[in-house]
């Protein structure tokens, strides 16, 4: 029994170290990984921008959608900015305030997905663009505070 119990025990150890393992990421796969979800981020916004702009037709499905691919990047992103990930062998546009000012940004990436999140209840065109305003006020906010500029 003793035997039995041991090896559980350690297949549990095991399992746990392997999961730990898996989470772990270098600075390089995570620049990588938010840069991959900040783009989900951009097709997302542009199908809804194109509604926004009358481009497309309203459709409180499509925009429903798109929110919830927004909330979704947003909120794996959130998890993309490890200590020790402002520098890596790709290119971040990252400033280094997200981690020394780490409370505001973290509470602006949480006001986006919020917002993302509520932006799934959009079921009249009337509505889409204050959604989208605010929105777009906590995307900019942050990118104003903690994004390089692109050349």
């Amino acid at each position: 029994m003793i035997g039995k119990r041991t090896r559980i025990l350690g297949a549990v150890a095991a399992t746990i170290v392997i999961a730990i393992s898996a989470g772990a990421m270098t600075a390089t796969e995570a620049i990588k990984d938010r840069q991959k979800e900040m783009e989900g981020v951009r097709d997302a916004l542009m199908a809804l921008a194109a509604i926004a702009k009358k481009e497309q037709p309203f459709d409180a499905k499509v925009v429903q959608a798109n929110a919830v691919r927004l909330a979704g990047h947003l909120e794996k992103t959130e998890k993309l900015f490890p200590e020790g990930s402002g520098e890596g062998e790709a290119q971040t546009w990252a400033k280094p305030e997200i981690w020394t000012d780490r409370a505001q940004f973290d509470k602006l990436m949480a006001s986006s997905h919020q917002a993302a999140v509520d932006l799934q209840s959009v079921t009249e065109a009337e509505a889409l663009g204050p959604a989208l305003g605010k929105l777009g006020f906590g995307c900019k906010s942050c990118h104003d505070l903690y994004r390089l500029p692109k050349d």
